[in-house]
């Protein structure tokens, strides 16, 4: 799902089983970044919740680059419009191992900034007025949330009853590592504004009691993107959903 605030990193979600003990340092699945379709992908997300709907518009770029040490990365830059105002992204991934390299967030007198390595994460969030550091020691190396997390499981081996489970990070005032599980269900053909595609649906289940499990739809067809996601608001927040659909993609 999309950023909608630098201190809302993700909705939380309905709540799943705790994770066996060796999710925490578990080796992480093997993954083929070259399935990442690049190029320019519009999105919008409806949440809705009670009687309150709001559409939020994202555009997203993904495309190979180099770092200030001449690494190659993948880089992920997203501009998401919404009524709390422009919140802008961009994210560094090692081209290979999708591992995040470098993070940064702004949305209006607020921005978030955090460099990464498999050992630790550092930064700092500035927000209304208030300085957070970002210090999380890591026992194993991790994949990042949102954006990064999207583009891992798009370069997963997706097949019929394929399944795995692997950690991602959440950085925001509070900063951890969450455990999923990734099961795929279903080929599944789907339209949205973008177009047809044939797709994989898959479930994103978190695995630590603290809620943000998904369903998402993934292209079958390499290069593959993310054709739509969707998630459920908890009673506590409000409940309703949260659906994010691709609206067009310039190659």
């Amino acid at each position: 799902m999309f950023r909608l605030s630098i201190l809302l990193l993700t909705l939380v979600l309905s709540a799943m089983p705790t994770a066996m003990a060796d999710d925490h340092d578990r080796a992480l699945p093997t993954l083929d970044a070259a399935l990442i379709a690049t190029g320019q992908f519009d999105y919008t997300t409806t949440l809705v919740i009670g009687d309150t709907k709001l559409e939020i518009e994202s555009r997203r770029h993904i495309g190979r680059d180099l770092d200030e040490q001449g690494e190659t990365i993948l880089l992920v830059e997203t501009v998401t419009r919404s009524g709390m105002g422009d919140t802008t992204e961009r994210l560094e991934l090692d081209a290979i191992s999708l591992l995040p390299k470098k993070q940064r967030v702004a949305q209006g007198d607020s921005t978030m900034s955090a460099d990464y390595s498999e050992s630790q994460v550092t930064g700092l969030i500035r927000a209304a007025g208030q300085v957070v550091p970002i210090d999380l020691k890591l026992d194993a190396p991790a994949y990042g949330g949102e954006a990064a997390l999207e583009a891992v499981l798009t370069a997963l081996p997706l097949a019929s009853g394929y399944r795995t489970r692997l950690r991602a990070m959440e950085i925001d005032v509070e900063q951890l590592v969450r455990r999923f599980a990734v099961i795929v269900e279903e080929r599944e053909t789907i339209e949205v504004p973008a177009g047809e595609f044939d797709t994989w649906r898959l479930r994103l289940d978190a695995l630590d009691g603290l809620g943000g499990s998904q369903v998402l739809w993934i292209g079958v067809e390499a290069p593959r993107v993310l054709v739509r996601a969707q998630g459920f608001i908890p009673e506590e927040v409000g409940q309703g959903s949260l659906i994010t659909e691709l609206t067009s993609w310039d190659r």
